[in-house]
């Protein structure tokens, strides 16, 4: 709950203090603002927190998910991992090519972002997460433990969020804010049942 809280924080926070009109005419300027460093380490801290999430709430549902559960588990596990390399990149990486005169063409002129190890890491990386989140929400529709509609809350705000990139960043922000809704319940559901279980 508390990883998906700051996914959702992240999310905002790069609409409103970053120059995000920016992003596709000069990125070097993003990385050069003064919260590039703290909004990409809220999302670092939000993604670490979220694997776990996710690990729990396979735990729980495990013997009931269905063939789905466990590759649907490995993918959204390999596709959060994949997502804190990139996020290690821009908190590590992005500051120092911004602060050298000799590799700031890297952002600015987009020779790191069309590079093709980068582009080939990128595609990967968001093939694991859509067919993970399919296969993880149709393994947790299928195993009863968890509201049905969490499923779909997960499944469409994913969907919306990666959709989003291409046509709005409301779409996106919107896409995580029901997202987040999908996983804040999972975690209540959790919580309420160890509270029965005491």
């Amino acid at each position: 709950m508390l990883g998906v809280i700051l996914f959702f924080v992240y999310s905002i926070s790069f609409t409103i203090l970053l120059p995000v009109d920016q992003i596709h005419i000069n990125p070097l300027l993003l990385v050069l603002n003064v919260n590039w460093i703290r909004i990409t380490t809220v999302v670092f801290i939000g993604l670490i927190l979220m694997i776990f999430g996710f690990s729990a709430v396979y735990l729980k549902m495990y013997s009931e998910s269905g063939l789905t559960g466990l590759p649907g588990y490995i993918f959204v596990g390999v596709a959060y991992i994949l997502q804190l390399c990139k996020v290690t990149w821009e908190i590590i990486l992005y500051p120092v090519i911004s602060n050298n005169e000799a590799s700031l063409f890297l952002l600015r002129d987009f020779e790191l972002q069309q590079s093709t190890y980068v582009v080939t890491f990128k595609m990967i990386s968001s093939a694991t997460i859509f067919a993970g989140i399919i296969l993880f929400s149709i393994a947790l529709y299928r195993s009863k433990v968890f509201p049905c509609y969490t499923a779909f809350l997960i499944f469409i705000g994913a969907f919306l969020y990666g959709l989003g990139h291409l046509l709005s960043v409301i779409a996106a922000n919107f896409g995580i804010f029901i997202f987040a809704a999908g996983c804040s319940i999972l975690g209540l559901k959790m919580i309420r049942n160890v509270r029965i279980a005491d």
